[in-house]
């Protein structure tokens, strides 16, 4: 029901929306032009975006030192302009070790103003510090694009952004949705997420996809689909809103014992037992996290 085939869309992605795939492999890293200014990158985990003008380069989460290497050298050999801007995504360091590497362009690097409690005594001496903090909204014009980045709240971690390319119609979300569709999270512990503010993230999301009619989404997910339809933002969100109402249930019914342990075998799972990596063990790991936050605020 919820396994979506990138191939089905394909044909529309090229022809009807003009967007052109080019895969170039690196030593490192791989690079998909989606069209003549939006190229992904990747490494075997993680994937950013450089959007690229004619006088100037944005690189979205440089991931690391390897990769931002791979991508002034791409730069450089296809005759692109140098790395002017560099945003950080969030504050999670597998995605942020890069900036170094552009050093010699001395750019601006953006990042929510929340990240800053994660930046301040930094001890990782590979992430460099912001040179621009934002609030809600911050705009970067590049050529004939227009990147805006978007805070809606807390969601994966405190500071997570969503990038909009205003010309292409595309968003970049790094992390909490897949492209490939509706699924658990890669890790059920689910370390980074924020329950009581996801919702809110979640229509926010959403009110910026129907507003600006924006019909493709890019994923941080290496083994991600180049695209996915935006409508998997919204069935995503269903997910964990009976993920929430699955806990609450749980608590109504008595299934949750003094030491947060839940009788998984007394509960309805069907529903559930449809997304994308379903497992049961994960799925007691994922409400444990919503019982305790129910219970006890964290």
């Amino acid at each position: 029901m919820h396994k979506i085939q990138f191939n089905s869309f394909s044909l529309l992605l090229c022809v009807g929306l003009g967007l052109s795939f080019n895969l170039v492999y690196a030593k490192s890293a791989s690079f998909e032009e989606v069209n003549s200014q939006v190229v992904i990158f990747k490494n075997l985990q993680q994937q950013g975006l450089i959007i690229i003008g004619e006088k100037s380069s944005v690189v979205i989460d440089p991931i690391n030192q390897d990769t931002a290497q791979e991508i002034k050298s791409y730069l450089s050999s296809n005759k692109k302009p140098k790395i002017t801007d560099i945003v950080y995504s969030h504050s999670h360091w597998d995605r942020i070790t890069g900036g170094k590497i552009f050093d010699a362009s001395n750019p601006n690097i953006i990042a929510q103003k929340n990240c800053g409690l994660y930046f301040s005594g930094i001890k990782n001496k590979k992430v460099v510090d912001p040179t621009v903090y934002f609030d809600q909204i911050y705009e970067i014009n590049i050529g004939t694009e227009i990147i805006n980045l978007h805070y809606f709240g807390p969601s994966h971690g405190e500071c997570m952004l969503v990038a909009e390319l205003e010309e292409s119609k595309l968003l970049f979300i790094p992390d909490l949705i897949s492209t490939r569709g509706p699924s658990f999270p890669a890790d059920p512990t689910l370390p980074f997420l924020r329950p009581a503010t996801l919702n809110a993230f979640f229509d926010s999301l959403l009110g910026l996809i129907n507003q600006k009619e924006i019909d493709y989404f890019i994923s941080g997910y290496a083994t991600d689909k180049a695209l996915g339809p935006t409508e998997i933002v919204s069935q995503q969100k269903i997910f964990w809103e009976l993920i929430e109402d699955m806990a609450l249930n749980a608590e109504e019914e008595g299934l949750v014992d003094l030491n947060n342990f839940i009788a998984i075998e007394k509960m309805d799972l069907e529903g559930i037992k449809q997304y994308e990596n379903y497992n049961e063990n994960d799925l007691v790991n994922i409400l444990r996290r919503y019982t305790s936050f129910l219970n006890m605020g964290r």
